[in-house]
């Protein structure tokens, strides 16, 4: 939740990310251009190096793909995949050292440089202006944002879906003191919703798709895409990354040529992360029509940190 001690700090936040931001954007473009100078070079010598990269089944389908199609392995790197549910999980597991990067969207990313912690953003891996969403039951009477006002809705606070119902909220008119904020992990809201423990939920992709499909026509989905645009990003410690500059660059090749395939290759790359997470192939090709997959560090991360 957005509350008014996260306000409080929100400058020394913001000096923070003036820091950070830059120091990413330098070091993509040096990635970039060595990959451009390097693109024909044979493949590396000597054993692969070991990266660990923490992800979550719908926010990095660059990275799976560049491990099923042996990106890594052509770039000189031993990917270890750590599945995590949803990518605040992923973040906190790379910041505990458990894995070397981490893919997550910009919310928690920004929690953590307000907290003091000292990570970079390598690269925006995919965007979407509707994974998140808010959806209600239509049977207790919610059919327009304004219903919303009173009601129990359940989040997973510090995750993008946090942020975006605050921005939903006062698009609309609804102070979110007059909500009732039950605080659930993501996994357990489309549950929650079906067995009428609260009102609404709002939350992210898979688990948009999970709760529409328990509630069927009982229930109401609530969009924002004029108001909220998300980025998934890959994320390290800035010490990480300056201990092994060579293992970044290798990473963004290694999904770089991921996007090259996945833009080539829709079906068959919707294929292969379908198997990759045992995912209903369906309910993919909802995500993935609403998603866009590209390597970028570009203007709108930083309107979105902002």
């Amino acid at each position: 939740m957005i509350s008014e001690r996260t306000e409080r700090k929100a400058l020394n936040g913001t000096r923070r990310l003036l820091i950070v931001l830059p120091v990413a954007a330098v070091l993509l473009a040096l990635c970039v251009s060595l990959l451009a100078c390097t693109r024909t070079d044979p493949k590396p010598a000597g054993p692969p190096e070991k990266v660990t990269i923490a992800y979550a089944p719908t926010n990095s389908i660059l990275a799976q793909v560049a491990q099923a199609r042996g990106y890594y392995l052509q770039e000189g790197l031993e990917a270890t995949l750590q599945l995590q549910p949803y990518g605040k999980l992923g973040l906190k597991e790379m910041l505990e050292g458990k894995a070397d990067f981490a893919i997550c969207g910009e919310t928690p990313i920004l929690f953590a440089i307000m907290n003091g912690e000292k990570i970079s953003i390598i690269a925006t891996i995919q965007t979407s202006n509707k994974d998140s969403a808010i959806i209600a039951r239509r049977d207790k009477g919610i059919l327009t944002p304004s219903d919303l006002k009173g009601r129990k809705i359940g989040l997973t606070s510090g995750t993008v879906a946090d942020f975006f119902t605050d921005a939903f909220l006062a698009v609309n008119g609804i102070s979110r003191k007059k909500m009732n904020v039950v605080v659930l992990k993501a996994d357990d809201l489309p549950d929650a919703l079906a067995n009428g423990e609260v009102d609404a939920i709002a939350t992210f992709s898979p688990f948009v798709t999970q709760a529409q499909k328990k509630l069927g026509n009982r229930g109401i989905t609530f969009y924002g895409k004029d108001i909220y645009t998300q980025t998934f990003d890959v994320v390290a410690t800035q010490e990480y990354i300056r201990r092994n500059p060579g293992k970044v660059r290798k990473l963004l090749s290694a999904l770089i040529n991921a996007e090259k395939f996945v833009g080539e290759n829709r079906v068959e790359a919707q294929k292969i992360v379908a198997d990759f997470n045992r995912m209903d192939i369906a309910m993919l090709r909802d995500i993935w029509a609403v998603t866009s997959y590209s390597i970028t560090l570009d203007q709108q991360l930083l309107l979105a940190l902002e």
